[in-house]
């Protein structure tokens, strides 16, 4: 208990002399939900509860201290809070009788999903559970603490969406991560910004793990749906869930990430299904992207992509070619350069008797040709390799593996084995250009307005029509002169005026206690205060330092009608004159 005294609760950095943490603005006097466990409390001898993160139907999930292994970690309690209720004397979870058969299944499904997932500790890219443990008649486990923000964050803050070219970089070693994930069974069903962790290196890890049964309606436990990216199967506890189930999420999070506009909600798309293609709201997002997009966010299961894998080839080994059936022959015309009868030799005529020269001239000869013959193929071959992709058949083939090939005159047979699939290493016209036919006015309402100046600049002339509120939040846009789901010409710049709230009318003064001015005027730039300066003698503040406001700390300035605020700065002591320094002064000035 020593250590956790030392320790700040809500961020498990050491508080300085006077218990004070200067990491965050936790204090022991916040309150927590009394059916969950009070900070401070010690499980399994080794491990310091701190301030609750997050809870579901499911459980709750705290960050914690390892007084062993002395660092961070983040404990997750299975409490399913319409299965059971706490003991306050003791912390023990007591199952409602009705409900004990299903409070005890849930807890396996919870234990066994975590243990297969402790199992994947070589996998960097999702949180991986530490410890398992019994304890309060429920089960806990230790996962490791990611330093970093949700995606949902880190997209507030790097203006809304992301290129093609970055998110293909980004999420590639998170689609193979996922896709060992499902070999060993497990199915997210939670996939979204909000449990993607953009870490301190600039990785992504998947956290947020959960059983089944928390992610689908109608089964006793309070659903954790993520509006737009939860797959619509999930609504329902008839429909068969799968690979697909993740499929569709992960699709969401790319469009969601492509576009800056959240997905429709599957629920309403499976009664009206107005889901906009990806590539009419961002011109920039490459038409068979935004196809892939589109299939694998079908509403119907099985017309979706079914596996992280079938959706990972369509998205980035776009280039088929040589489709045909397993053992099937494929006759392929190259072009001749000479014609190769001439350069083999003629079976069908009858040879005579060659000298010894002859003989040796004949090998020679011989040899040379198979050499030409080698020259000539490899130089095809180079050929077809520098040759752009024919993409007149670009959507539905397969890259065979070659297994042999055979010159035949001007043809080369290719006797084909297993399918399988490779990257074209030449760049396809699409990445050049990217731009679709057409683009459809997004909802920006709701949207800060320099995120949509970023994304929509190159596209509209944007004129902000400002407005005072106490209700809105500033910089936020709440109404747009061009309607959503408007078509758009995104070759001519289009006029778009967009309503931005510029924060409440009345602003308190800040406090300008030790302050510079130069710092205290950026303050006030920041509220959208006007000012002016008025330099000072002090004996008591330092030069350059603010010394007082006309208008005192705390009582309002209408920046609606533009009321100046007189900063007066101090520009050093008082000079005090003495009858000696007056004397001198004059006779300096008379020489």
């Amino acid at each position: 208990m020593e250590t956790s005294s030392k320790l700040c609760m809500g961020c498990m950095n050491e508080l300085d002399e006077n218990g004070v943490c200067h990491y965050c603005s936790y204090t022991d006097d916040i309150p927590h939900l009394q059916s969950y466990l009070a900070p401070r409390t010690v499980l399994d001898d080794r491990y310091i509860v701190g301030k609750m993160l997050s809870y579901n139907g499911e459980g709750a999930s705290y960050i914690c201290y390892d007084m062993i292994n002395k660092s961070k970690a983040v404990i997750r309690e299975y409490m399913p809070d319409t299965l059971c209720d706490r003991d306050r004397q003791n912390q023990n979870l007591i199952p409602n009788p009705e409900c004990l058969a299903k409070y005890k299944t849930y807890m396996s499904e919870f234990t066994d999903m975590n243990r297969v997932l402790s199992r994947m500790r070589n996998l960097s890219h999702i949180s991986t559970p530490l410890d398992i443990f019994v304890e309060n008649n429920t089960t806990y486990v230790i996962l490791e603490y990611v330093e970093g923000v949700s995606l949902k964050k880190f997209l507030q803050t790097n203006t809304g969406y992301l290129t093609w070219n970055r998110v293909k970089k980004l999420f590639m070693p998170l689609f193979t991560t996922l896709s060992i994930i499902h070999n060993s069974g497990i199915i997210h069903r939670g996939i979204s910004p909000e449990n993607i962790i953009v870490t301190t290196d600039g990785e992504l890890k998947l956290t947020g793990f959960s059983i089944s049964s928390i992610r689908t309606s109608n089964t006793g436990l309070s659903p954790e749906f993520y509006s737009g990216y939860t797959a619509p199967e999930q609504y329902t506890s008839l429909a068969y869930q799968g690979t697909w189930t993740d499929v569709y999420a992960v699709a969401a999070v790319l469009y969601r990430i492509l576009t800056g506009c959240m997905p429709l909600d599957a629920n309403t798309r499976l009664t009206n299904d107005t889901l906009v293609p990806a590539s009419r709201i961002n011109p920039g997002i490459p038409n068979y992207v935004s196809n892939v997009l589109s299939h694998a966010m079908a509403v119907k299961g099985e017309d979706r992509i079914q596996t992280i894998n079938d959706f990972v080839t369509q998205l980035f080994d776009r280039h088929y070619q040589l489709e045909h059936q397993k053992g099937a022959t494929q006759t392929i015309p190259i072009q001749r350069i000479t014609d190769a009868s001439e350069h083999r030799p003629n079976t069908n005529k009858k040879k005579a008797a060659p000298a010894k020269a002859k003989t040796s001239s004949a090998a020679v000869a011989v040899a040379v040709i198979v050499i030409f013959a080698f020259l000539a193929l490899g130089a095809f071959m180079l050929y077809q390799l520098l040759l752009p992709p024919d993409r007149s058949n670009d959507s539905n083939t397969t890259t065979d593996k070659v297994s042999s090939v055979y010159l035949n005159e001007s043809t080369v047979d290719v006797i084909s084995s297993e399918p399988i699939i490779t990257v074209s290493s030449v760049t396809d016209p699409e990445d050049e250009y990217p731009y679709g036919t057409g683009a459809i006015m997004p909802n920006v309402v709701g949207v800060r307005y320099e995120t949509v100046v970023s994304q929509l600049g190159k596209s509209f002339n944007i004129r902000p029509d400002y407005f005072y509120s106490d209700a809105e939040e500033k910089g936020i846009i709440t109404e747009q002169s061009i309607p959503p789901d408007t078509d758009y010409d995104p070759d001519r710049k289009n006029e778009l005026v967009l309503k931005v709230c510029k924060g409440t009318e009345n602003v308190a003064v800040p406090d300008y206690s030790g302050k510079l001015y130069k710092d205290y005027s950026a303050i006030l730039d920041s509220y959208d205060i006007k000012y002016k300066k008025v330099e000072v003698y002090s004996d008591t503040v330092g030069i350059g330092y603010v010394v007082s406001t006309d208008i005192a700390v705390g009582y309002n300035v209408n920046v609606k009608n533009g009321e100046v605020l007189t900063v007066k700065v101090s520009k050093g002591k008082t000079v005090k004159t003495t009858a000696a320094t007056k004397e001198t002064a004059e006779v300096t000035k008379a020489q």
